[in-house]
C-alpha cells in the first residue's frame, strides 16, 4: 500500500494525524494538485499529513479495514499520534466509515466529503423499512459491506454527543444526493455542509476549506488587543 507523509513540522511530528484517503480513479498526486495538502498548511492546522493508496479493489476484497489497520493506523499509534482523523472522498469516505464501524475507538472523528453511500440495492432495502433507524433492527441487514456502517452510523445517532464526530459534505448537484442526504439526516445539523457543486474536484476542495477553517482542527482564532 502506497502511502505519502508530510510533517507539520520539519523533523518533529505532531499529535494529531490526519489520514486522507483519495476517490476512485484517482492518484495520491491528486491531493497535490488540487491543493488539499497545502490548504492544510494554510489554514494554520497543526496537524501531519499522511495520503493513504485505499481504493476500490480493497473494496471488492473486503480488506479495507485490514489494510487501514495494518498500515495506517497500528503504525500511526505506535509512533506516537495521540489523534488521528479519517478524511476521505467519495469512495475514500465510503472506506472510512467501514474502517470507524469496525475501529472507533482508534480514530478521533471523521471528515467525509461527498461519500459514495453504497450500492442501490442496499439503499432501497432502507428506504423500503421506512428509514435506517427501522432497517437496523432486521437481522437480515447485518452483512460484511456497508449495512456495516449503515449500523454503526444509527447506533451512533443513538448515542448523541458521545458519538465519534462525523463530519459532511457534499454539492447540491451531487450524483450521489440523494443516497447522502439519508446519511447526512443522522448527522447533527451543525456537522453537515452543503455548497453548490458536483461531484468533482473543485466541489471537494471548496468544503475541505470550509473544514478546515471552521471544523475540530481549525487554528484558534487570535484576538487582538484594543
Amino acid at each position: 500500500m502506497r502511502l505519502l507523509t508530510e510533517l507539520h513540522t520539519e523533523g518533529a511530528r505532531s499529535q494529531t494525524l490526519l489520514v486522507l484517503l483519495p476517490p476512485s480513479l484517482s492518484t495520491l498526486e491528486d491531493f497535490y494538485t488540487h491543493g488539499f495538502v497545502d490548504a492544510v498548511r494554510q489554514h494554520r492546522v497543526q496537524a501531519d499529513v499522511l495520503l493513504a493508496d485505499i481504493n476500490a479493489q480493497h473494496v471488492l476484497d473486503r480488506t479495507v479495514v485490514a489494510v487501514l489497520h495494518e498500515h495506517v493506523i497500528q503504525p500511526a499509534i505506535a509512533k506516537g499520534y495521540r489523534s488521528i482523523w479519517l478524511a476521505g472522498i467519495s469512495m475514500g469516505a465510503f472506506c472510512a466509515l467501514h474502517y470507524a464501524a469496525h475501529h472507533a475507538s482508534h480514530v478521533a472523528g471523521l471528515c467525509l466529503l461527498a461519500p459514495y453511500p453504497g450500492t442501490g440495492d442496499v439503499l432501497a432495502e432502507i428506504r423500503a423499512a421506512g428509514g435506517v433507524a427501522a432497517w437496523a433492527q432486521n437481522p437480515e441487514s447485518t452483512q460484511q459491506d456497508e449495512r456495516v456502517w449503515w449500523h454503526w452510523l444509527s447506533q451512533q445517532a443513538a448515542r448523541g454527543a458521545s458519538a465519534t464526530p462525523v463530519y459532511f459534505g457534499t454539492g447540491r448537484g451531487d450524483r450521489f444526493l440523494r443516497g447522502q442526504n439519508v446519511l447526512s439526516a443522522l448527522l447533527p445539523p451543525e456537522r453537515v455542509s452543503l455548497v453548490e457543486g458536483r461531484h468533482d474536484w473543485p466541489t471537494w476542495r471548496t468544503l475541505w476549506d470550509h473544514w478546515l477553517a471552521s471544523g475540530p482542527l481549525a487554528a484558534p482564532t487570535i484576538k487582538l488587543q484594543e
